[in-house]
């Protein structure tokens, strides 16, 4: 689902000085979901010159994020012990999954069944961001 701004930088009439101020009134949340879902290099191209950098550094810390996620998947995927456990039975995997990691535990699944993706790292960085669950102390 494209926002407005995505919308209106798609469209074949675009005044850069209006989708910069549409971009400047975002919050930061929405900015991201412009990143995570693909379409912020087209708003970016739209923008005025002297304007990009606002996205531009944005984007850049967001896809840097992005690299140490994915380092870690891949350095997870090469653990011996991992591979030991994916080996095995399915259901015991996924407990050992569950149980060691946790937080990346949606993206493990998917590299395992080897349907990972850009867009599932992007979103996932997303949602480590501003997630709805509360992750309480007891």
């Amino acid at each position: 689902m494209v926002n407005q701004v995505g919308r209106y930088a798609a469209s074949d009439e675009v005044d850069d000085f209006l989708l910069m101020k549409m971009v400047m009134e975002l919050p930061e949340k929405d900015k991201m979901v412009m990143w995570s879902q693909g379409y912020l290099d087209s708003v970016i191209e739209k923008l005025p010159e002297y304007a990009r950098d606002i996205l531009e550094n944005r984007k850049q810390k967001w896809e840097d994020t992005k690299e140490f996620y994915q380092q870690q998947i891949e350095e997870i995927l090469s653990d011996e012990e991992f591979i030991k456990q994916s080996k095995g039975e399915r259901k015991l995997f996924a407990l050992f999954v569950m149980e060691h990691y946790r937080d990346l535990q949606s993206l493990l699944f998917a590299a395992y069944d080897g349907k990972i993706t850009d867009e599932d790292i992007r979103k996932f960085v997303y949602r480590r961001r501003f997630g709805g669950r509360k992750k309480y102390l007891h």
